[in-house]
């Protein structure tokens, strides 16, 4: 007799829940901050204002507990999920227009528009071909309305997918706990 398989997930449970937003939003973008690592910029524009960067040991200690937890998670779904999350959740400079259109997927969406072009080993000329890819697919937001809007259409179609299994899985991984993160 045949083993009965497991139902697949309804759409309702492929979509992000808030505390995976939160978790992951914290860890690609404000951890370094709350674990200690703070940019003494802020002190460079005023020397008659005070500003309170201190951050008590307990902070720093809870913080880095929770990157370990979150960077955890994200090394047990996998390197082709947790890219995209990271490129979903990591604040870019993309163009107005293209991030107008696609939010969230932005990131997802120019990486996979690079996929045929030749991948240098250093971030810097990573970040270089995903500007320049960004300000193509930003064109077709503004110029190429109901003309060349398909490749975009497609892009993000698959983007849409990549997204929504990467958060299933981190969500699996993470299960029903509290968020790890403070709230700030």
């Amino acid at each position: 007799m045949p083993q009965p398989t497991k139902p697949r997930p309804g759409v309702f449970a492929l979509r992000a829940r808030p505390v995976v937003d939160i978790e992951l939003e914290w860890f690609f973008n404000r951890a370094d901050c709350d674990m200690g690592l703070r940019s003494t910029y802020v002190l460079t524009l005023s020397r008659h204002r005070t500003y309170d960067l201190e951050l008590s040991p307990e902070d720093a200690a809870e913080a880095a507990h929770a990157h370990r937890q979150i960077r955890g998670w994200l090394l047990t779904i996998g390197d082709s999920d947790a890219g995209v999350l990271q490129c979903a959740y990591e604040t870019r400079g993309w163009p107005a227009p293209l991030f107008d259109e696609l939010g969230r997927l932005t990131g997802v969406v120019v990486r996979l528009a690079c996929a045929l072009d030749p991948w240098p080993p250093q971030r810097a000329q990573q970040e270089a071909i995903e500007d320049a890819r960004a300000k193509e697919l930003s064109a077709h937001c503004t110029t190429g309305r109901g003309f060349s809007f398909g490749p975009l259409v497609r892009l993000r179609r698959e983007a849409e997918r990549r997204f929504v299994l990467a958060s299933h899985a981190y969500a699996v991984v993470r299960g029903d706990r509290p968020c790890v993160v403070r709230a700030s």
